[in-house]
């Protein structure tokens, strides 16, 4: 078996599913810059790749810390 190749892009839509967040809060963090800036592609949806995940696993891992 192979092993299984990275992506380049994720769409948003994945990275929702993947952390169980809803899209405005995801689309909130970008505009707050709790996440850098997001290229888009010619149909203007974003695409996210590892270094925005780890942002976006981090911003969620702080906000757990403050909860406890």
């Amino acid at each position: 078996m192979k092993p299984r190749k990275k992506k380049d892009c994720y769409w948003a839509q994945e990275i929702v599913d993947k952390f169980s967040i809803s899209k405005n809060t995801l689309f909130k963090w970008e505009k707050e810059g709790k996440i850098s800036k997001i290229p888009k592609d010619w149909r203007g949806w974003r695409m996210y790749n590892e270094s925005h995940i780890r942002q976006v696993k981090k911003v969620i891992d702080e906000k757990k810390k403050r909860v406890k």
